[in-house]
């Protein structure tokens, strides 16, 4: 069953449109015929009984009946109109009911005084059917032939014209064949018509049928909707045919925007300027809401004319989220080698005070390396007992030692847990970046030495980091911050800008102090309370 109705859209066309057509040709035939039919009858009824009126009058036939004797010229007069109206017969009796007159084929035989009754009797014209012979049934149309004789009429005889149904049927027969020649005609039209119609949408589906069509529909929607990017599509008058889920969370459009013009549910100008570009986006940046967007849109081209456009979104705060899990990632794995690397030194120079037979400066550099982790993890344990502020601290103390710089924790610091929404990402590119590039500032210093404060007194927590390093120029401060400004060389300046961004999400300030010669110092606070929580 599923296999019959899964035809091709050319046998469906056609089969509906030879179904319809048979359809209303054949009602449309039988309706015309019957009418056509009954038309011929009651046309020939009045053909014949207004034909006998006419021959009622005739002055031939009149003088005919006021004189008694019945002329020749009286029957040729019938038979000349006989001919014209293609009667049968025509007959003319007199008031008895014998043939008075006669035209016709065959001999004039008798007449039936009855059917003559009421035109003798009433004076009535009228049209009436009967059999003379079982096979040929006769119409007649019946007229009285009255005499005016000054001072009164008189109906002195009657005259009959008769057709032949035969004939009648005959004429019905040949416009019956013309009608269906003519719906034959149309059949043939149609078909064709609807065989060209098929291939016109079949040229125009691409050779694809209906359920392909579906099937394609239906998985061009499962991956719209799957997919992360925004999509959406709009014709030449910018009415959006598709939009994806994706599309409307970062937008944040309504649910149904299908049809809707896009310069109603896009708010910001500058999108839809570059949306409705002639040439394509790669990779555009843009501001929208609160949200930094990335556009890429390529128009959709016909005959060298747009005809549409296709538009991708990404939310930039996704990719983001990706760089700094790569960043995550990266920096422990330098910490953790700079730490392994560190380890591996000193186990070496233990070993080989062990092999020369120097117990006692071995035992000594164990003691104080274990004096100093010991320090260290009472630090960052008894006061620092947030575990993502940990882990970024030992790794920078293995990162120093490594590079031989002093890596301090300023007494006074303390930090219990910190909120939820601050997490491990930014964390680790406020404090990583500034961490780091306050050991890039000390790298080349005689007096290696960078500190660290932080606490959590109060509503905000504040970290503080400095350095003993050549500092900033006057002016400096504003523009580290700068996206891709760097006094370490080209490709650089992507650290600070950083931190801000962070810093600004987390409702955060920073403050840069710093003197020629004397160092750098950057002080972070960030509130403990979100701003949505605020809101609540």
């Amino acid at each position: 069953m599923e296999k019959l109705l899964r035809v091709s859209l050319q046998v469906k066309i056609l089969g509906l449109v030879t179904f319809l057509l048979l359809l209303v040709l054949s009602l449309v035939t039988i309706m015309i015929v019957y009418m056509e039919s009954k038309e011929d009858v009651r046309n020939s009824e009045n053909i014949a009984v207004q034909t006998a009126i006419t021959l009622s009058y005739m002055p031939a036939i009149q003088d005919a009946f006021i004189s008694g004797n019945p002329t020749e010229e009286m029957n040729d007069l019938a038979g000349q109109i006989m001919e014209e109206v293609d009667a049968a017969t025509i007959k003319i009796l007199n008031r008895q009911g014998e043939i008075y007159g006669y035209a016709g084929d065959d001999a004039p035989g008798t007449a039936v005084r009855e059917d003559h009754y009421r035109a003798l009797v009433f004076g009535s014209d009228y049209s009436t059917y009967n059999n003379e012979n079982e096979h040929d049934q006769i119409l007649k149309g019946i007229s009285p032939i009255i005499i005016d004789y000054g001072d009164y009429k008189k109906v002195e005889g009657s005259v009959a014209v008769e057709f032949k149904m035969k004939t009648i049927y005959q004429e019905i027969s040949n416009d019956i064949k013309k009608i269906i020649a003519a719906s034959a005609g149309v059949f043939i039209l149609g078909i064709a018509g609807s065989f060209l119609l098929a291939r016109s949408i079949r040229k125009d589906t691409l050779g694809l049928e209906p359920y392909d069509i579906a099937a394609l529909y239906r998985e061009r929607n499962a991956v719209l909707q799957s997919v992360k990017e925004g999509m959406i599509a709009f014709d030449h008058c910018g009415r959006i045919t598709m939009a994806n889920m994706s599309a409307r969370e970062i937008l944040d459009l309504p649910e149904f925007v299908e049809g809707r013009s896009i310069f109603e549910v896009i708010s910001s100008p500058k999108l839809l300027e570059l949306v409705n570009s002639e040439r394509g986006l790669v990779n555009k940046e843009l501001q929208y809401h609160d949200k930094t967007v990335i556009i890429n849109s390529s128009p959709i081209l016909e005959n060298d004319k747009r005809t549409g456009t296709v538009v991708s979104f990404r939310d930039k705060t996704e990719i983001k989220q990706m760089i700094d899990a790569i960043s995550e990632v990266r920096q422990y794995s330098e910490d953790l080698r700079a730490q392994a690397h560190e380890f591996t030194s000193k186990l070496y120079v233990i070993m080989g005070l062990i092999q020369l037979g120097k117990y006692q400066e071995a035992i000594t550099l164990i003691q104080e390396e274990a004096e100093i982790q010991g320090q260290v993890t009472e630090m960052f344990f008894k006061e620092i007992r947030d575990e993502k502020i940990q882990a970024i601290l030992l790794g920078k103390f293995a990162k120093a030692s490594e590079k031989k710089i002093s890596f301090i924790i300023e007494e006074g610091s303390s930090l219990h847990r910190l909120p939820d929404h601050i997490g491990l990402s930014p964390l680790l590119i406020i404090i990583g970046n500034l961490i780091n590039n306050a050991f890039d500032a000390v790298s080349n210093q005689p007096n290696k030495k960078v500190s660290f404060f932080i606490t959590d007194l109060g509503n905000d927590i504040v970290f503080e980091i400095a350095d003993e390093g050549s500092g900033l120029k006057n002016g400096m401060e504003e523009k580290i911050f700068q996206k891709g400004f760097s006094l370490k060389g080209k490709n650089r300046g992507y650290g600070l800008s950083n931190v801000m961004e962070e810093i600004n999400y987390l409702n955060g300030s920073i403050e840069v102090s710093s003197n020629e010669q004397e160092g750098t110092i950057f002080t972070v606070i960030l509130p403990k309370i979100s701003s949505q929580a605020k809101l609540l």
